[in-house]
């Protein structure tokens, strides 16, 4: 099996209940955009049953790199949906109801947060850091562009996430600052231009690995949550966890060592939840200096696939109970639980 190729998208609506997979493609030689919605496979089944493949009838530039955004809404509570593209200078969102697609411009170095969310008004929010301050990049009838926030640095790590059953497009901003002091994370909540900050305090004895996908969960009756691959001074690996109390005011680290990985073992990971809403869960994945793909924990290291290579992406989903991975090209992608 292959992976999916860089002009394939997958995100998942979340209402704090269920889960909804969608994957998007552009065909290779004309651009043009589609979009496969998937159904949790029942016990029993190694792949997720495809539900219903939709023909955008528009294209997207070859090469444009896809991004499908998150929600915190079913596909049947929203009125709208968007497929977005990064092409140059350019981010461009196409909604379902528009014909043409609108664009806002991008300055050098401006890093995009993945992943941008479907909020309130059928609108899409984009999130990104510009020179030390957080953006918000407005798809609507129209775009607009707002400075949020300042920041005295650019974070070394940042995820986005909308919150579960919330129509207002509240959004749960988190990231990673790494310093002296060492890893120090930050939650936030974002709603229109209310912003509720809860940094936590640094925890001094690991760094962030140099080459892994942080993991974030958010929910409507648990404390959202950041997990991060780090290592420790001697090389030895370590999922960080922090947890976020907004009412104590407090964020509290959980540690993870990871025994059996050998230090300069690994050459990437990425930290997912399982989508569940009182209970999260974060679980690992690896590339090994091999490049076998493998699920490191305390204690054991298991391998999942063989020979996925040094540039593997990650295309992972997870649902309530399950965890898939899209493999294949156009057509023939498929999500094939892990």
């Amino acid at each position: 099996m292959r992976e999916s190729p860089a002009a394939a998208a997958s995100a998942v609506l979340y209402d704090g209940r269920s889960a909804e997979m969608l994957v998007a493609f552009a065909d290779g030689a004309t651009g043009a955009l589609h979009t496969l919605q998937f159904e949790d496979a029942v016990a029993g089944v190694d792949k997720a049953p495809l539900l219903l493949h939709a023909d955008w009838d528009r294209v997207a530039p070859p090469g444009a790199s896809l991004v499908l955004p998150e929600g915190g809404q079913q596909m049947a509570r929203l009125s709208e949906y968007w497929i977005m593209w990064r092409d140059g200078d350019r981010l461009f969102g196409q909604s379902a109801q528009q014909s043409e697609p609108l664009s806002s411009p991008l300055v050098e170095e401006e890093w995009i947060i993945d992943r941008p969310v479907m909020a309130g008004r059928d609108q899409l929010h984009v999130y990104s850091w510009r020179a030390g301050r957080l953006i918000r990049h407005r798809f609507g009838p129209q775009v607009t562009i707002e400075a949020v926030m300042d920041m005295p640095a650019q974070p070394a790590r940042s995820a986005c996430a909308p919150l579960p059953g919330d129509a207002d497009g509240t959004v749960f901003l988190g990231f990673v600052e790494s310093s002296e002091e060492g890893i120090a994370a930050t939650a936030m909540y974002v709603r229109a231009g209310k912003v509720m900050q809860l940094r936590g305090e640094p925890e001094g004895r690991y760094r962030l690995m140099g080459r892994h996908r942080m993991g974030v969960h958010v929910g409507r009756k648990t404390r959202p949550a950041l997990a991060m691959m780090t290592v420790d001074a001697a090389g030895f690996y370590a999922l960080l966890e922090a947890r976020f109390d907004f009412a104590k005011k407090e964020c509290v680290w959980k540690r993870t060592k990871l025994e059996t990985v050998p230090p300069g073992s690994l050459a990437s990971a990425a930290v997912f939840y399982y989508k569940t809403q009182d209970s999260p869960e974060p679980f690992l994945l690896a590339v090994d200096a091999a490049g076998h793909l493998v699920s490191p924990r305390r204690r054991t290291v298991h391998t999942l696939r063989t020979d996925v290579g040094a540039g593997y992406g990650y295309p992972v989903l997870t649902t309530t109970a399950n965890r898939y991975e899209a493999t294949g090209a156009g057509m023939e992608i498929a999500l094939a639980r892990l």
